[in-house]
């Protein structure tokens, strides 16, 4: 791909993923988070993919009895935090119905993004579930920035 500020064919730098929102609602755990791929020359963004998750988490929170329960009609209230996040790739390619890793002729690269959500009780501040997203997407599906 060729850089419009070097204006040189130039190799990827792989961002560190950036976390848009993390939310909690209804029972509901959403997130988003943004990778992007950077001129190895001036770190200018040359690609991008954003990821959106959801998750189901009414069981868990259902479960839950607070320990600071101090009164007869309390009904505790959770929120939803990143723990970790990180950037995930992946090369290889499918051989009689099996991924293979590695390079070579047909090889087909991926980027992603794993990320660690944690919700937990605000009134005595326990952890009360942690859910894990993770996705890719193929390099050649990236969007193009320029």
């Amino acid at each position: 791909m060729r850089c419009p500020s070097c204006s040189k064919f130039v190799g990827n730098e792989e961002a560190e993923p950036e976390v848009q929102s993390v939310e909690l609602s209804d029972g509901t755990v959403t997130a988003e988070v943004r990778i992007t791929n950077n001129c190895a020359d001036c770190s200018e963004e040359l690609t991008e993919a954003t990821f959106s998750f959801e998750q189901d988490v009414s069981e868990a929170l259902a479960k839950h009895t607070c320990t600071k329960k101090d009164e007869p009609e309390f009904t505790p209230e959770f929120s939803a935090e990143e723990d970790s996040v990180e950037r995930t790739s992946r090369s290889g390619y499918m051989k009689k119905g099996v991924w293979v890793d590695g390079g070579g002729r047909y090889a087909k690269t991926f980027y992603g993004a794993s990320l660690e959500v944690n919700i937990k009780c605000d009134h005595c501040d326990e952890s009360v579930e942690t859910v894990t997203f993770s996705e890719d997407v193929q390099a050649s599906s990236m969007d193009q920035l320029n």
